[in-house]
């Protein structure tokens, strides 16, 4: 009886020795680990790391861009990890690239993680819009396109996130991204200008207006002298959203004329106005101006002379 408990003893304190050393050549492979990977075999556990942006944007005060590109792109990611890095660690990354054009805002969000095939879905939301994407593959990029607002301007900031979700916890990303302008078309210039046609009793007067730049809600506006009969005939080509007005000033026998509407870069839009009058010879307009947003956008043309 007395030599089975000591063996029993004995084989307890052996097997308490042997767990030791496991524990103890544990340490030493991990030890070796470190060493070839240069990574501290440290338990992890849904830790997020965020990339700023890699380079400084250029101020979107002072740079535009080409309708046909390029355009300017602001990137960053989002990397989650967990488990142990020898066992092995797992990660997954959300890499974001935006950027607008002259009609759209553009996302493109590329995906990866460290296996699996497990569903993954992408979301962007914009605008107070989401679109999805289901079951985006490691690396694989999707594009998200958001039509810009009617009156967009440079500089305008527009807040996005991004929403990933599969292959662990869910992750957000929180964003903005300030638009940029587009150039304005140099092979144009602004220019105003009046011609006088006819000058007997019938009249004809020609108007042409070229924008340099895209303009809403512009206005061109100005009289005719010695006017008799009934309205002027105001046809015009170019623009769009055009409308017309005239009216009599005063008690007098002049009459103003004026045409709103909006005109795109570079366009121009040419306005006809044929009227009846008493008188023939002499000036037969008044001063004729252009103008958007209570500014003169070129000089004003003085009253037309017949010959």
């Amino acid at each position: 009886m007395k030599t089975t408990r000591t063996l029993t003893l004995l084989g307890l304190f052996l097997s308490f020795f042997v767990i030791i050393s496991c524990k103890k050549n544990d340490l030493a492979n991990a030890d070796s680990r470190e060493s070839a990977t240069g990574k501290a075999p440290v338990t992890v556990s849904n830790v997020i790391e965020s990339v700023p942006l890699s380079t400084t944007l250029p101020d979107c005060n002072t740079h535009c861009i080409d309708p046909a590109g390029p355009f300017v792109e602001s990137s960053g990611s989002k990397t989650q990890t967990w488990g142990n890095p020898a066992n092995p660690q797992h990660w997954k990354t959300v890499t974001h690239v935006a950027y607008n054009t002259t009609t759209s805002f553009i996302v493109n969000v590329t995906f990866t993680h460290s296996g699996g095939n497990a569903s993954n879905t992408v979301s962007v939301t914009a605008f107070g819009s989401t679109q999805s994407v289901a079951t985006l593959a490691s690396g694989a990029t999707a594009t998200f396109t958001f039509a810009l607002p009617t009156e967009w301007n440079a500089c305008d900031n527009v807040p996005f996130s991004i929403y990933q979700e599969g292959q662990n916890s869910p992750m957000n990303l929180s964003c903005s991204y300030n638009l940029y302008g587009v150039c304005a078309n140099k092979d144009c210039e602004t220019s105003f200008t009046g011609e006088a046609k006819a000058c007997g009793n019938q009249r004809e007067a020609v108007y042409t207006f070229t924008s340099e730049d895209a303009l809403t809600n512009f206005k061109i506006q100005g009289g005719l002298t010695n006017f008799t009969g009934a309205d002027a005939e105001v046809t015009w080509t170019g623009g769009s959203n055009i409308t017309k007005s005239q009216w009599t000033v005063g008690g007098s026998s002049n009459r103003v004329i004026k045409i709103e509407g909006d005109i795109a870069a570079c366009e121009t839009i040419t306005i006809r106005i044929t009227w009846n009058s008493t008188n023939s010879g002499g000036i037969i307009t008044g001063s004729w101006s252009v103008s958007a947003n209570g500014a003169e956008i070129a000089p004003a043309v003085a009253g037309l002379t017949c010959n």
